[in-house]
């Protein structure tokens, strides 16, 4: 009987670090699916779009806000970039959508378990390269089952695209 319920227990706790690990890469492998696909619907499905407009506006106010870019209207970028064509074009293509909202039709990007960094039970992050460079970091927080992405972070000439084409 003791052994029963040991072993027992010992499934569950299997069962439960197999699915903290295998879930979130999942996720994101669900992810990295959807941008090379270039898959709205999918995408959309992957994000969590109060909490990842609000980190993006952030770091995009702070980037803007000072110096001579100060007059730069910040909502017209996050709404240009919070489109499913938005995030393909800033993590494929780093930034590059085109006037009419389409975005150039390759995307190669890669993620490693190495680039995977778990930050709690419910929040991990990971880089993902295009052509041996880190194209964008994101962050993915679990809601039940399931993993959001909450934030983006790009390297600064994606944030210049978006600000450029907003603006032209």
């Amino acid at each position: 009987m003791k052994r029963a319920v040991a072993t027992g227990v010992a499934v569950v706790l299997l069962t439960a670090v197999t699915a903290t690990i295998a879930l979130p890469l999942l996720a994101l492998q669900g992810l990295r699916d959807a941008l090379t696909a270039r898959n709205g619907e999918a995408l959309a499905q992957l994000v969590d779009a109060d909490r990842l407009r609000s980190s993006i506006a952030a770091r995009i106010r702070a980037r803007y806000e000072q110096g001579p870019d100060q007059r730069v209207p910040i909502e017209p970028i996050v709404e240009r970039l919070l489109t499913p064509a938005g995030l393909i074009a800033a993590v494929c293509d780093g930034g590059a959508l085109t006037v009419d909202g389409r975005v150039p039709t390759s995307c190669d990007i890669h993620g490693k378990l190495g680039d995977l960094r778990f930050e709690s039970t419910r929040r991990f992050s990971a880089a993902l390269s295009r052509n041996g460079a880190v194209a964008a970091t994101v962050v993915m927080d679990r809601a039940g089952l399931h993993w959001r992405l909450v934030d983006l972070l790009l390297p600064p000439a994606a944030y210049d695209q978006f600000k450029d084409s907003v603006l032209n």
